[in-house]
């Protein structure tokens, strides 16, 4: 090699490896960096979050955690029976909590049913008192599970989208004046690993990708306008649920460890970020290895999990 190439390849080198560094160091980082969750704190001490699919794994442990950090929360879900349960739950588990239910299916909803969740919400704020401080868009999910793209019929893509994207967009837009009204707003997007793209679940990870792009989006226009609405995406690997028979350990957390690592990464200056320490470590894998490499890992991984399915279609978040 001539050596006029070597000291700036040198160099590029050297620029190369300090990018890196500064990346893995300012990622690390948001782990030791302490929550502002409590900015969205009213004054009254009467404060009110929203989550949506609440009623199972991280929606309901999103519901846990708030209420343990001083929230009244509404849980939102299709099955009123179920959400009453789960209120009775929080109830006996946080007395000095108030808990509310919303019932609304996502996949049928319209213009109508949104418009009702507004009022409903407004109607129990200013019943109790306070504001609607957090939004919390967990609810989310697969109709057909591993399935190739032209597997679907047009109604079961159509539900997908509408069940990770289109909702979420809707609700947003909805209550974005009611969370202004506070003293601090907050809206959190679960998003998922899969946003990268995954094979056999290509319309629920293009579904993730547009919860990514739409919290940039967000980002970038409360901040154009001034708003005094926070939004930050969290991205999350595999979670142990009721409705998935996976192994809780170290990569798979339960719901309410997921909720409790993501309420810690408030304020901590990135918009899109992992939720739990141990899928960030996962996630470096998908950012630093080849995508050949990535592929052949998750064909495996997917095709394996393929196998845990019983009963037929289910519904799974993230």
């Amino acid at each position: 090699m001539p050596t006029d190439w070597i000291n700036p390849l040198a160099y590029i080198g050297l620029a190369a490896l300090t990018y890196t560094t500064y990346k893995f160091t300012r990622q690390a980082t948001v782990y030791l960096l302490p929550s502002t969750l409590s900015k969205t704190h009213n004054p009254s001490g009467q404060n009110w979050a929203l989550v949506t699919g609440a009623t199972d794994g991280i929606g309901f442990g999103f519901s846990q955690e708030l209420c343990a950090r001083g929230f009244n929360v509404i849980l939102h879900g299709r099955n009123a029976s179920k959400l009453e349960n789960r209120a009775r739950e929080l109830g006996a588990e946080f007395p000095n909590c108030k808990t509310e239910i919303v019932v609304l299916d996502v996949v049928s909803v319209t213009s109508a049913g949104i418009d009702t969740v507004a009022s409903q919400i407004r109607a129990i704020t200013e019943k109790h008192g306070g504001d609607l401080s957090v939004l919390v868009n967990n609810v989310g999910g697969e109709v057909k599970p591993y399935t190739l793209v032209d597997g679907y019929t047009f109604e079961e893509a159509a539900m997908t989208v509408d069940m990770n994207a289109g909702f979420m967009l809707q609700i947003t837009r909805a209550l974005l004046p009611l969370l202004c009204e506070g003293t601090k707003g907050l809206v959190l997007n679960v998003s998922s690993i899969s946003a990268f793209g995954m094979p056999y679940i290509s319309v629920y990870s293009a579904s993730k990708g547009f919860v990514d792009s739409f919290t940039r989006a967000l980002e970038a226009e409360f901040y154009a306008e001034s708003r005094n609405v926070d939004i930050m995406g969290l991205r999350v690997g595999q979670v142990r649920t009721a409705n998935f028979g996976v192994t809780r350990g170290l990569f798979v957390p339960n719901g309410r460890i997921l909720a409790s690592a993501a309420l810690n990464r408030v304020g901590c200056g990135q918009v899109i970020v992992w939720a739990y320490f141990w899928h960030w470590v996962q996630g470096l894998s998908v950012e630093l290895l080849p995508r050949s490499m990535i592929l052949k890992i998750t064909t495996m991984k997917i095709k394996s999990l393929k196998k845990l399915e019983h009963g037929g279609n289910k519904v799974k978040n993230t």
